[in-house]
């Protein structure tokens, strides 16, 4: 193989930083711009849209990067995939595109309609959805570079033509043109390589297994995508702002920490399809000690820093009510963190897709309970919400290790040496940042205190300690940067 899983690792980070960082960042410029209530209801509008996709992708990205990994070192068979999943997404999403928007037309308002059908147009954005072929070949530097460029672009057009409370159809606009420009460049690109044709087609053997990745794209429907959906039907559109803004916040930190597990799955691919279970193995817990070492430290500085988060964010004390739920979604980002290397590392490459959405339709059905219970209830807010949510969750996480461990026979745990020591580390940030508060410095120059003492305080203490994987990231950083110079 000659292409570096550390130089993927880098090339990926980046690629996620510009893909969701930075949209991120420029929303908060956005918020304070847009009146509140258009953009709850453009956050409505977008929701509902994500629903919509799940169909529309019909499960082809996962799916794709699997099998086309699989096959990549042959040219006809990659040609022949590409053709066969392009064509069946082709047809998905122009049937949702249809079903968008005469739904839309029948049953929205002037202001919220045009809302609803400029954001609709990312369903034929998505036709051109290529990219999991780009990261099967592991053509990350393409990637990196066309993201950062398009983001680029999004960034000067949103602070060129967003000025007004009232610009929200302007933003979507924004948001759609640049998915077509990324999408398209991105076909443009592995069309050449690998020419589209629709000659010679396998239509039928891709139906069932996508369908077993739809399901599992739809039972997150019964996550936070169900509590979405519950708060903006049963509560208020604000109160799926103070739900979707920390969701939106902590999704960043999970896509982006999750650089390091997706770009090592069609590695992982490739050593189970060729039999080469040591180097599997050795590759997956190399990664995923790697990986915690991170989330940790991650997810509890943005806990500490809710306060701090939500008001530079926002500038706004509408969205206070978004603080004790960005603390929680930080808790759960470690939670989904291992998810995702349990589906991508483990049940995807070791195709057992059919017990994972076993699992997670059981555990989204409990999450549907605890939803019909907190309504009936009368305490359904944005806090119980998630709170349920993590539950459901916990009791999922235990049945994904409990069948990795007894039925795959691989040695996961959650509860490792590592793992409990990077959560000790990680719960020093409690103390530091309310000592940082005591002084009442505001939230700009509380951060620029507690991020750095956090941080030393953490990475200090395991090069103290002589960690095994903090000490093999020191090295590989330190031969990447400054190899040249060692010589």
């Amino acid at each position: 193989m000659a292409k570096s899983i550390a130089a993927n690792s880098i090339y990926n980070f980046l690629l996620k930083f510009f893909r969701l960082i930075m949209p991120v960042l420029v929303s908060s410029y956005v918020i304070r711009t847009l009146d509140e209530q258009l953009y709850a209801e453009y956050l409505s509008a977008s929701t509902w849209l994500d629903f919509a996709l799940i169909f529309g992708v019909f499960g082809v990205t996962a799916y794709g990067i699997r099998e086309a990994a699989r096959v990549r070192d042959d040219r006809e068979k990659s040609r022949r995939l590409f053709s066969s999943l392009f064509s069946i997404n082709l047809v998905t999403n122009s049937v949702v595109l249809v079903a968008y928007i005469a739904i839309v037309l029948f049953s929205m308002e002037s202001m919220t309609r045009a809302i609803y059908l400029t954001l609709g147009f990312k369903v034929f954005a998505n036709i051109f959805l290529v990219e999991w072929l780009n990261e099967a070949m592991e053509n990350y530097r393409f990637i990196t570079i066309k993201t950062i460029v398009v983001r680029l672009i999004y960034m000067v057009l949103i602070f060129l033509f967003i000025h007004k409370p009232d610009d929200v159809v302007k933003y979507c606009v924004i948001i759609v043109a640049t998915d077509f420009l990324n999408n398209i460049l991105s076909f443009i690109y592995i069309n050449k390589r690998i020419p589209l044709s629709f000659r010679g087609l396998e239509i039928g053997r891709h139906i069932l297994p996508l369908i077993s990745m739809l399901v599992i794209s739809n039972v997150n429907m019964l996550y936070t995508q169900l509590d979405m959906m519950a708060l903006d039907r049963t509560v208020s559109s604000l109160a799926l702002a103070d739900y979707r803004i920390p969701r939106d916040i902590t999704n960043m930190i999970a896509n982006l920490l999750s650089s390091v597990v997706m770009v090592a799955v069609p590695r992982l691919s490739y050593y189970r399809g060729n039999d080469q279970h040591e180097e599997y193995h050795k590759l997956l817990h190399q990664g995923y000690r790697s990986f915690m070492l991170v989330v940790f430290p991650a997810c509890m500085g943005f806990a500490c820093l809710a306060r701090e988060v939500i008001e530079l964010y926002t500038n706004s004390s509408v969205y206070n009510g978004a603080i004790p739920v960005l603390i929680l979604f930080a808790v759960r980002t470690v939670e989904t963190s291992v998810y995702t290397v349990c589906a991508n590392q483990i049940f995807y490459v070791y195709n057992q897709e059919r017990v994972l959405v076993r699992l997670l339709l059981s555990c989204g059905l409990l999450n549907v309970v605890f939803k019909v219970l907190l309504i009936a209830g009368g305490i359904f807010t944005p806090v119980t919400a998630v709170a349920t949510t993590i539950l459901s969750e916990i009791v999922l996480m235990v049945l994904l290790f409990w069948f990795t461990q007894k039925r795959l026979g691989i040695d996961f745990h959650f509860f490792t040496r590592e793992n409990l020591l990077y959560l000790l580390l990680s719960l020093t940030f409690i103390p530091i940042t309310l000592a940082v508060h005591v002084l009442d410095l505001g939230a700009v120059l509380n951060a620029v205190i507690i991020i750095p003492v956090c941080m030393a305080v953490y990475f200090g203490a395991l090069l103290l300690l002589k960690d095994e994987t903090m000490w093999f990231l020191t090295r590989k950083a330190l031969r990447m940067f400054f190899g040249r110079f060692m010589h």
